[in-house]
């Protein structure tokens, strides 16, 4: 599971999770949850069989609270996790939590209270690329060096205006000229 950033938000700062979690569980589950990382729903990935399982709880999720709003997957997520059903399922050996900017999937949606260039190292807006948060690596003596590392997958890039007009500007036309170059008749 890959969570959004902590800095940025928690389960109690969303509105948006405030109302999925509070809709499906009510008041005193988002009063316990409320100082929680957000989880991001978006990106899940592992064995077949953990994943299976998982998307199964989440139907189970869905059909008992009966919540019908946009998003509200999110909040049948963060429940599955912090309430610990989806670690007692006998298909599931371990769950991992990866901070944001730290595993294989970068969720930026939680950062969009500014732009991406002012979060540090996490953003070049002069190549446009996304990093994971820096590592110091110890070199010797005493010295460390931070090591960029790009990120694998960038979920929720749309949510910074400048990437985001970069990525339509140059990227979907460069894609489309070539997907129309490479089905021309």
């Amino acid at each position: 599971l890959f969570g959004e950033n902590a800095e940025a938000t928690r389960l109690g700062i969303s509105k948006q999770n405030q109302q999925w979690i509070r809709r499906a569980y009510g008041d005193a589950t988002i009063d316990i949850l409320k100082d929680k990382p957000t989880i991001c729903s978006g990106s899940t990935m592992g064995e077949q069989v953990a994943v299976e399982t998982y998307l199964r709880a989440m139907v189970n999720e869905h059909d008992e609270c009966e919540v019908k709003m946009m998003g509200s997957d999110q909040g049948f997520h963060n429940f599955l996790y912090y309430s610990q059903k989806l670690i007692q399922a006998t298909a599931i050996d371990r769950i991992v939590v990866w901070e944001q900017g730290r595993g294989r999937i970068n969720n930026l949606g939680a950062l969009r209270t500014k732009p991406l260039a002012e979060w540090g190292k996490l953003y070049n807006p002069e190549t446009h690329r996304i990093f994971q948060w820096p590592e110091e690596n110890h070199v010797g003596n005493n010295e460390t060096k931070e090591e960029l590392v790009l990120s694998p997958v960038v979920h929720q890039w749309d949510r910074d205006h400048d990437l985001h007009g970069w990525m339509v500007r140059t990227k979907h036309k460069q894609w489309q000229a070539e997907w129309l170059a490479r089905h021309k008749k």
